[in-house]
């Protein structure tokens, strides 16, 4: 079984003294572009992978299969977030010493001029930036219309800590970083751009790509002030918790829940406006408007005692999962009709109570009315009540929405609030199916039309 001795060069042009004991193995080394490493005899390195998919994969699967005991040099130490020692200490944990290395921290910051400091500072190698690719389908290959951008989710640095990035070998790695660092970092983010020999340049997240031209290099990144801090959730929710905390506006402390509820159905037409549009500019504000009034509703709720945005957060992410165990879990799913039913089936068996739910709950009483009837027949066909066709026959969307707007036109003339007359049919329908659900009395068989009997049950 192959012994692997890893020994950090850290950012010096010496080795470590521990290197003098360990000649007498074959040196591989991460990459032979380092200050140490001139001169230094080596039986081979990794440079010609670390632009290849999966790189740091594939640098452990190559030192596994290697024979005998070697010795791995990698840049900076081991332990600050080397992706290949991190990959090697999880597959093969009993296979590698740490050797005694040098650390860069201490370079690194004279370099960039600022304190060193422990509290959340960040460390990450750079291939960690690196998208892994998956070839299986997206929502953008199903509909064909544009190749899929593979994002890194979760991002494993954030602009709220300082962060230093190490290991960027060479441009096309760096330009990988810079797209994927402006996921949650603003363009004009100053960054510091540390070579081997302690030179430093400075410059902005955007032009990182076009500033460094020699490698390797280390970035840091300062903290982002909070509100400097607009490309996070973290910014917005700073931003709210202001506004409604200590010292914060005047008019956002009179609101309450109830009052903004206009609001957030507002800002959400206005979104859906958008969408219908194809405005993409204006689907962007409106769904930051959307956003916004969550997260005002979350922290009053906070305020009060009730709840906060991370138990929203836990809420929807746990849901997700929980009903996707296709995805994230080992149940099979061939195609979008089993989806639903998987789906429906996992629905039916939540809610946390003894107490059978109604068969039309989760249709929520505040629905516009025809939207609500829609979303009543759907539950009620779920449960086997027979959807029958009330026209003489089929009509088209244009038709259909033509004979909409003429019983628009006749409740209009004659002072009918349509909406409200829909709405009540939509509660006498509720009310029969509550009722026969109380009795325990199955759905199957009924049809739609078991609303003219609500009355009675009453």
């Amino acid at each position: 079984m192959t012994m692997i001795t890893i020994i950090g060069l850290g950012a010096a042009a010496q080795l470590p003294p521990i290197a003098a004991s360990l000649r007498q193995l074959p040196w591989y080394a991460r990459t032979q572009h380092h200050p140490a490493l001139v001169g230094v005899a080596l039986a081979g390195t990794f440079d010609a992978v670390l632009d290849t998919p999966a790189a740091a994969q594939q640098i452990v699967t190559q030192l596994l299969g290697l024979a005998g005991d070697v010795v791995y040099l990698v840049p900076g130490h081991p332990l600050l977030a080397d992706a290949s020692v991190r990959l090697l200490g999880a597959q093969a944990p009993h296979q590698f010493t740490l050797a005694e290395s040098f650390f860069p921290n201490e370079i690194w910051h004279r370099a960039v001029g600022v304190m060193p400091t422990t509290a959340g500072v960040q460390y990450c190698d750079a291939l960690d930036l690196v998208p892994q690719v998956d070839e299986r389908a997206s929502w953008a290959t199903f509909h064909a219309k544009f190749p899929y951008a593979h994002p890194v989710a979760p991002l494993p640095v954030h602009p709220g800590s300082v962060a230093w990035l190490t290991n960027v070998h060479g441009v096309q790695l760096l330009q990988q970083v810079v797209l994927q660092l402006q996921q949650v970092y603003v363009p004009s983010h100053p960054v510091a751009v540390v070579h081997g020999d302690g030179h430093v340049q400075h410059g902005t997240l955007i032009d990182a790509t076009v500033l460094v031209r020699e490698f390797p290099v280390t970035l840091y990144l300062a903290a982002a002030e909070p509100l400097a801090n607009q490309r996070s959730a973290d910014g917005i929710a700073y931003v709210i918790t202001r506004l409604l905390g200590p010292g914060g506006c005047p008019w956002d402390h009179e609101q309450t829940p109830q009052s903004l509820r206009r609001t957030l159905l507002e800002e959400t037409y206005e979104a859906i406006d958008a969408l219908d549009r194809g405005d993409d500019a204006s689907l962007l504000e409106e769904l930051g408007d959307v956003l916004l009034n969550i997260l005002m509703q979350a922290e009053m709720a906070r305020q009060a005692g009730r709840f906060s945005m991370g138990d929203v957060y836990t809420q929807v992410t746990a849901k997700f999962i929980r009903r996707h165990p296709h995805v994230f879990g080992d149940v099979s799913a061939a195609d979008s009709e089993a989806v639903l039913q998987n789906w429906y089936r996992i629905k039916q068996s939540e809610g946390g109570s003894d107490t059978p739910k109604s068969p039309l709950a989760g249709v929520p009483l505040a629905l516009p009315a025809l939207t609500a009837t829609m979303a009543l027949l759907n539950k009620s066909k779920r449960h086997g009540v027979t959807i029958t066709d009330p026209g003489a026959s089929p009509l088209t969307a244009d038709q259909l929405g033509a004979q909409l707007f003429d019983l628009a036109t006749h409740a209009m003339l004659h002072d009918i609030d349509a909406e409200a007359a829909l709405r009540e049919v939509n509660a006498r329908y509720r009310r029969r199916v509550d009722a026969l659900f109380a009795r325990d009395q199955h759905l199957q068989g009924q049809t739609q039309e078991l609303w003219h009997d609500a009355d009675r049950d009453a």
